[in-house]
């Protein structure tokens, strides 16, 4: 998550990277991506990894800011009919792996 957790949900932003540091992604808690950091390393990568890195790690920071929102409206004690579509921890989990494995 960005350092900026005093903004509302709804401003703030999610990063993710990968093991190595090579490939960074920030994305937007509605889902838009916010910029991407490629260091030198990352462009030993063919342009299918590379993808293949900035995808997951795309993923992964979407994912974060979608839990989080689920988590609030759980905390809100909202109608759980009004997050059974979102991603849960288990998603969030399941692209770190799939992150942590390219």
């Amino acid at each position: 998550m960005t350092s900026n957790d005093n903004l509302p949900l709804s401003e703030q932003a999610f990063l993710a990277r990968t093991p190595d540091d090579a490939v960074l992604v920030r994305v937007a808690v509605k889902g838009h991506i916010l910029g991407v950091q490629l260091e030198p390393k990352a462009m030993r990568d063919n342009m299918h990894e590379l993808a293949q890195r900035i995808m997951a790690c795309a993923d992964v920071a979407y994912l974060q800011g979608q839990v989080a929102l689920r988590e609030q409206m759980e905390n809100a004690k909202l109608d759980p009919v009004c997050y059974a579509d979102f991603p849960t921890e288990r998603d969030l989990s399941a692209a770190r792996d799939r992150l942590r494995n390219l």
